[in-house]
C-alpha cells in the first residue's frame, strides 16, 4: 500500500496526542469557518488523514466549479470563499481511493471518511500520469548514435538518447498531451480488436491530431517497430497488471497550505492554449477582470472568463481576410475517425490565436493570422523605406508561402473592438520591454532565413495607427570579429567563415522575454539540444542589434518556453528533467570573438535543478516534460521574488524552485491537468492572500482525456460528450496555514 504519513510524521502525532488530555485533543479537531466556507475533518480506519486533498465541486453556476484545499496533520480541513450553490464534497489522497461524496452547504462543518485503498493497483489509478509513463522502456544509450536501417536500426538523425528522449516528451509527443494518463495508458475500445502494434498504429491517426502524431511517430520507427513497438508493449505490461514502481508523497510543509479553484473552460471537443489576466509588468492591471483565452489550431472564438462572477462567455475573433486566410483544418485533416468524435472536424480555426499579452491600458495582443501567409506587405520588401528591411527583407519564398503565418490581433474590452497590426516577420510568443515605448518583443520559432526576432512600438501604433512604422525587426547577429559591434556583410550559415566578419545565425526564437535588469531581449532555440539567445537591441536596433547564443549543456537538453528574472537570470525547462538557470553575470571569458556563434561560450554560466518524479526505464532524471516557464518577480503567489515556475505537464502541477527545491502545486482533481501559460495577478494588494494568485491554462489538446465529471475511472474520459472534462483555468492560492479562512 502507498504510504500516506511518513513513519517519523505519525510518530510525532501520537506522542503529540499523548501529551495532550482529551478535551484538548478534541479541540484540536475542530476547525474555525466563516458563513461562505465549508470546513471538518477527514478520518480513515487509521485515524486523521493528513496532507489529503478535500474537493467540493458544483454545477450550479455559469461554469463548473471546484475549490480544493489539503488537510493538516489532524486531519482538518477548510475550504474559504465559496461562492453560493450546493456541493459535493469529497477526499482524495494517495494510498487512498475518493471518498463517498457528501451535500454540502456553506458554512457547514463535515465529517468525510478516508477509504483506505484494498491494494496498490487501486492507489496507482490517482498517481499523477509521470509514474504511469515512467514504465515506458525507450532504447538503451548502447543503440547510439542511429546508423539507420542497414546499421543498428535507430535513425541516423539521432546522434544521442537524449535527442530520442526530446522528441518523446517537449518537443514532439509531449508538446500537445500528457503521456501516462488513463486515456493513453489504456488502448481506446474501439481499437482494443487490433494486435497492440496495429492498435497503436490506428490511435495515431485519429482526429485532426493524426496527421501529425503520424509525422512525429514516423521519425521514431525502427525496423523492430522503434517507439510504436515501445507503446505498444508499455500498454501491454499496464494491462497484464504492471505497476509503477514509487508512489507519490502527500503534500508536506507549505504545500499544504494551497488553495486551487478548478473552471470549466470553454467545451470539450475545442482546446485552450493560452491565457492573458494582467500585464505582467505591473500586475495590478484588470484586478478582479475578465480572463482571455487563446485557442490556437481549434477555434475562432476567444474564450472568456468572469472569475467574480463564475461564468465563462466566448467572443467570436474576426480576420482582416476572410477570404483567403486559410483554415487550420487544411493541415489537419481527419483521415481516420476519432474515438471520440468519430470524423467530426474539430479544430477548424482562420485566427490560430496564440500566446495572448495585456497592455497597461488592458488591451489583449495575440500573436494570430489575420491573411493568407502569401499576401506579404510591400513595405517588406528591399524597396522599403523601413530601415528593417533595407537591412534584412522578408518577402514571399517562390513557392508562395512567407514565413509569416501570424501577425498581430489586438482586442479592446473598453470597446469590444479588434484591430489587426500586419507584420512583416511571424509571430509566435510576445512579451512587453519595461520602456517608455512599451515595445513589444515577438519571437516566430522559424529556423534559417527567416530567424529573425520582431517588435511593435506599441505607443507609436496607439498615436497614429501605421503598422509599418510602428515595427521593426533585425536578423541575429554574433560580434564574432570581436570590435564588439554590428557590422552589415556578416557571414551567412553554412558558409566559410571570414575572421573579420560577424556572423549571422540561424536559430530562430520559440520563447521570448524582456529582462528587466538592461533591457536585453532573450529567447531560447529549439534545435537540439537547444540554446539561448540574448539580443542587445542597442541604441538603433535594425542597425545596432548585436546577439550572443548559448547552447544547453548536458546534462540539460530539451527546451521550450523561458522567463527572465529581475535580477537578469534566465530560466529554462528541460526535457532532461530539470530547470535550469543562465546567469551572464558569472561568464570569466570573452562573449564575442570567433567561434563565438558556436554557443559555447560561458559553460559556468549555468545550474541545473533536477525535477521531482520518477525516470524512465535506463534514466536517472525526472520522466517530465515542462512545456513552459514563468517567473513570478512580484511574489504574487508568496513564495518569494523571482521564483521561477515551470509546468509539470506530466505530474499534474506547477514546480516552483524555492532555495533550492521544488514546492510541487498539485492539482489532483480533475486528473490531467496540464498547464501551458501562467500569469499572475493582484485584485487587491491589501487583501493579503486572498487578493492575488496565479492563474493557468490546463492547455491539453485532448481535453476528453481529463478526468470526467462522472468517468467510468480516475482520469478517464467520460463516457458521454455531456460528462468529458473541458479545458480548464486553475487559479492558484498560499495561505499562511492549511486552515486559514
Amino acid at each position: 500500500m502507498a504510504p500516506r504519513i511518513g513513519p517519523i510524521a505519525a510518530l510525532a502525532l501520537v506522542f503529540a496526542f499523548a501529551r495532550l488530555p482529551i478535551a484538548s485533543a478534541q479541540q484540536t479537531l475542530s476547525v474555525d469557518i466563516g458563513a461562505h466556507d465549508i470546513g471538518g475533518t477527514v478520518r480513515s480506519a487509521d485515524g486523521p488523514e493528513g496532507g489529503v486533498w478535500v474537493i467540493a465541486e458544483t454545477q450550479d453556476l455559469g461554469t463548473r466549479f471546484a475549490k480544493v484545499v489539503v488537510t493538516d496533520d489532524a486531519g482538518r480541513f477548510v475550504i474559504p470563499d465559496l461562492p453560493a450553490a450546493h456541493y459535493q464534497v469529497w477526499s482524495r489522497g494517495y494510498g487512498l481511493v475518493d471518498s463517498p461524496k457528501v451535500g454540502g452547504e456553506r458554512g457547514q462543518r463535515l465529517k468525510l471518511d478516508a477509504v483506505i485503498a484494498p491494494d496498490r493497483a487501486a492507489a496507482a489509478q490517482y498517481y499523477p500520469a509521470i509514474y504511469w509513463f515512467s514504465l515506458l522502456k525507450p532504447p538503451g544509450p548502447d543503440k547510439f548514435p542511429g546508423t539507420g536501417a542497414n546499421g543498428n536500426g535507430i535513425p541516423s538523425e539521432f546522434k544521442t538518447r537524449d535527442q530520442w528522449l526530446d522528441v518523446i516528451k517537449t518537443n514532439g509527443c509531449g508538446n500537445c498531451h500528457q503521456i501516462g494518463n488513463y486515456a493513453t495508458r489504456t488502448v481506446p475500445p474501439e481499437f482494443d480488436h487490433l494486435p497492440s502494434v496495429a492498435a497503436w498504429a490506428r490511435r495515431l491517426q485519429s482526429g485532426p491530431g493524426g496527421t501529425t502524431m503520424v509525422r512525429t511517430m514516423g521519425r521514431l520507427l525502427t525496423p523492430d517497430g522503434g517507439h510504436l513497438a515501445a507503446l505498444a508493449d508499455w500498454t501491454d505490461r499496464i494491462k497484464a497488471g504492471e505497476l509503477p514502481r514509487t508512489a507519490p508523497s502527500r503534500p508536506m510543509g507549505i504545500e499544504r497550505n494551497l488553495v486551487v479553484t478548478i473552471r470549466d473552460w470553454l467545451d470539450p471537443k475545442h482546446y485552450l492554449h493560452d491565457l492573458a489576466a494582467t500585464d505582467k509588468r505591473q500586475p495590478t492591471v484588470n484586478a478582479n477582470g475578465p480572463l482571455y483565452g487563446a485557442t490556437e489550431l481549434s477555434s475562432n472564438t476567444m474564450p472568456v472568463l468572469d472569475p467574480v462572477h463564475d461564468v465563462k462567455s466566448v467572443v467570436d475573433v474576426p480576420v482582416r481576410e476572410p477570404e483567403s486566410t486559410p483554415s487550420s483544418a487544411l493541415a489537419n485533416p481527419v483521415f481516420a475517425s476519432s474515438p471520440y468524435f468519430g470524423r467530426e472536424q474539430v479544430w477548424d480555426s482562420q485566427v490560430n490565436a496564440h500566446s495572448p499579452a495585456m497592455d497597461r491600458d488592458g488591451r489583449i495582443y495575440f500573436t494570430a493570422q489575420t491573411r493568407s501567409p502569401a499576401e506579404v506587405p510591400v513595405y517588406c520588401g528591399k524597396d522599403s523605406p523601413l530601415r528593417s528591411a533595407q537591412l534584412y527583407p522578408l518577402t514571399a519564398r517562390p513557392e508562395g508561402f512567407s514565413q509569416n503565418s501570424r501577425q498581430v490581433t489586438v482586442y479592446d474590452p473598453r470597446t469590444g473592438k479588434f484591430t489587426f497590426i500586419d507584420t512583416c516577420f511571424g509571430t509566435q510568443h510576445l512579451n512587453f520591454a519595461e520602456d517608455e515605448a512599451n515595445t513589444l518583443w515577438f519571437s516566430n520559432n522559424t529556423q534559417g532565413r527567416n530567424a529573425v526576432v520582431g517588435w511593435v512600438n506599441t505607443r507609436r501604433f496607439w498615436s497614429d495607427g501605421d503598422a509599418a512604422a510602428a515595427q521593426g525587426w533585425t536578423a541575429l547577429v554574433v560580434d564574432t570579429n570581436g570590435n564588439g559591434r554590428r557590422d552589415e556583410g556578416y557571414n551567412e550559415p553554412g558558409q566559410p567563415i571570414d575572421a573579420s566578419k560577424d556572423t549571422r545565425i540561424p536559430l530562430g526564437l520559440y520563447g521570448i522575454s524582456a529582462s528587466p535588469l538592461d533591457g536585453s531581449i532573450w529567447g531560447s532555440s529549439l534545435p537540439h539540444p537547444g540554446y539561448i539567445i540574448r539580443v542587445d537591441p542597442g541604441s538603433n536596433p535594425p542597425d545596432t542589434a548585436l546577439s550572443e547564443v548559448y547552447r544547453v549543456p548536458l546534462p540539460g537538453y530539451g527546451i521550450r518556453g523561458m522567463d527572465v528574472d529581475r535580477d537578469g537570470v534566465v530560466w529554462v525547462p528541460l526535457d532532461s528533467g530539470h530547470i535550469g538557470s543562465f546567469d551572464r553575470r558569472k561568464c570569466k571569458g570573452p562573449l564575442n570573438g570567433p567561434g563565438a556563434e558556436q554557443g559555447d561560450r560561458c559553460p559556468e554560466g549555468w545550474s541545473f535543478y533536477p525535477l521531482p518524479g520518477p525516470p524512465l526505464q535506463g534514466d536517472t532524471a525526472a520522466a517530465e516534460n515542462p512545456y513552459y516557464l514563468w517567473v513570478d518577480q512580484h511574489d504574487i503567489l508568496g513564495l518569494g521574488a523571482n521564483t521561477p515556475i515551470a509546468t509539470g505537464n506530466q505530474s499534474d502541477s506547477l514546480h516552483a524552485l524555492v532555495n533550492g527545491r521544488f514546492v510541487e502545486l498539485r492539482v489532483p482533481y480533475p486528473m490531467g491537468f496540464f498547464a501551458k501559460q501562467i500569469d499572475g495577478r493582484i485584485d487587491d494588494p491589501t487583501a493579503g492572500w486572498k487578493g492575488r494568485g496565479l492563474w493557468v491554462t490546463s492547455g491539453n489538446r485532448t481535453p476528453v482525456h481529463i478526468e470526467g465529471t462522472d468517468a467510468p475511472h480516475p482520469g478517464a474520459p467520460g463516457a458521454t460528450e455531456a460528462t468529458r472534462s473541458s479545458p480548464l483555468v486553475v487559479q492558484f492560492q498560499l495561505r499562511p496555514d492549511p486552515v486559514a479562512h
